[in-house]
């Protein structure tokens, strides 16, 4: 509960010791869950469900609104009773979710994948680059230089496609601080004007 209180709520409202303590591995952890669904509704877009395909702007409006109203309902969480508390909490959820649908819909609008034609693009890449790794080492000599560019190729592959996944997943992790960064510059903005003579 401390941490779900500390994550959602930020510094300004809770009480938990949440940023005193580094969360590194659950930032990854986001980043994984959205880059697996976002692999998953490649695969399967039939199966997505129809109300990720709401206007771009809805998502946006939404977690602006709730981002809004959050120093309002958490400088009062903790009087509330325990019910009140998890329904507050699960506006926080929302508001957060609401932001990754936006982030979503605006990639999956951008990567559109065939995976009829993906194994042969991705073969004819490797061929390519492997090609090109060892003309630009045929100056060592037929062998030698063979030999390195397909390692040289090989490795840039690696390298490549790594970094894309690493850039596919830290990029959700990201978006989580960026969103987090607003609500916390909201939470100060509302704490020092409009909430500061409040009981």
């Amino acid at each position: 509960m401390d941490f779900l209180e500390g994550f959602l709520m930020g510094p300004v409202w809770s009480d938990t010791e949440y940023e005193t303590r580094r969360h590194t591995g659950f930032y990854w952890f986001i980043g994984w869950l959205f880059l697996t669904f976002f692999a998953y509704s490649v695969v399967y877009p039939e199966r997505l469900p129809t109300w990720l395909e709401m206007p771009r702007y809805v998502p946006l409006v939404g977690f602006f609104l709730v981002a809004l109203i959050t120093p309002l309902i958490c400088r009062y969480y903790y009087r509330m009773n325990i019910f009140v508390k998890l329904l507050i909490l699960i506006l926080l959820i929302a508001k957060y979710a609401l932001g990754f649908v936006a982030l979503f819909q605006f990639w999956r609008e951008r990567i559109n994948v065939d995976l009829s034609t993906a194994p042969a693009d991705i073969l004819e890449y490797i061929n390519k680059t492997i090609a090109a790794s060892t003309e630009y080492f045929s100056g060592l000599g037929d062998g030698p230089g063979m030999l390195v560019g397909i390692v040289a190729g090989g490795l840039l592959i690696v390298v490549v496609f790594a970094g894309g996944l690493l850039l596919a997943t830290i990029t959700p992790a990201i978006f989580l601080a960026v969103m987090k960064v607003i609500q916390r510059g909201i939470d100060e903005l509302a704490s020092q004007t409009v909430l500061r003579h409040l009981d």
